[in-house]
């Protein structure tokens, strides 16, 4: 077989295997480019996901088969606000931001927001990062993000490829006039989700770093691990009931150092 005659058949053989790999999308799903394409993502579970085997699982593979990054989540919520004020501020990460919203309702309104998405690795928060950070136009932005890909979500990644995804965010941050909030990640001696990874080692690493790196760029650095973990690298049991996301006992420690955090994030230049 002719050099020529053996790349054409690596490349067909390669479209075939990314042609099967691409997830199914639904019969009643816009393909393409749509003027709505959030109008048939279920950003809620449907009647027939709750009567799978698998509710959950089966929700997530339609949500994320039409929208990665999910930015339908808050799509209809960020349409809704009234317009940005000097002191917006966003909260911007994945579910350990969620759960404040549920646990900590008072503290987020039109000026404070809440927009984590549970699950979410650092990939997905760039992809959303416009839609639901800069387009609110925020004073400040709040960034908590790195657990779920240590966690490997998404697959393997490696601590550069993380850092990388911080930092991309931070630098469109201040490139819109954003002041910057790094938070460090919290503690974890295990996921339950993930029980084969030791994130001990890993987290400590990137904490290094986030300080580290908020140093340099001058922003402000939040450090939620100090005040939550056991000694050990694991939660304090009485902060969080699985040992990964903090409960109401842990909001409230982590509260007063981020209403610190905005307030010296705002009275930087």
């Amino acid at each position: 077989m002719r050099h020529s005659d053996i790349t054409t058949a690596a490349l067909v053989c390669a479209l075939a295997l990314a042609s099967a790999a691409t997830p199914a999308i639904a019969d009643d799903a816009d393909v393409g480019v749509s003027d709505q394409p959030c109008r048939n993502v279920p950003v809620q579970p449907t009647a027939a996901h709750q009567a799978s085997a698998d509710p959950y699982q089966s929700w997530m593979h339609d949500w994320l088969s039409r929208d990665w990054g999910q930015l339908c989540r808050y799509q209809q919520a960020n349409a809704a606000l009234p317009p940005a004020t000097r002191t917006r501020a966003v909260f911007f990460g994945d579910s350990l931001t969620d759960n404040w919203q549920n646990l900590q309702p008072d503290f987020f309104g039109p000026q404070q927001l809440d927009r984590g998405i549970s699950g979410q690795t650092t990939a997905q928060m760039l992809v959303r990062f416009r839609a639901d950070v800069l387009d609110l136009h925020p004073a400040v932005v709040h960034i908590l993000a790195g657990t779920n890909d240590i966690a490997g979500n998404n697959g393997p990644t490696s601590l550069a490829i993380i850092q990388g995804n911080i930092t991309s965010m931070a630098e469109q941050a201040r490139a819109h006039g954003a002041r910057v909030i790094i938070a460090s990640i919290l503690p974890a001696a295990r996921f339950g989700w993930r029980p084969q990874v030791d994130p001990v080692a890993a987290i400590a690493a990137m904490n290094a770093w986030l300080r580290a790196y908020a140093a340099r760029e001058h922003f402000v650095y939040v450090d939620y691990f100090a005040v939550l973990e056991d000694g050990h690298g694991a939660f304090k049991p009485s902060l969080a009931d699985d040992g990964v996301h903090p409960n109401v006992a842990g909001y409230a420690v982590m509260r007063p150092l981020a209403e610190a955090a905005v307030r010296q994030a705002l009275a930087q230049r």
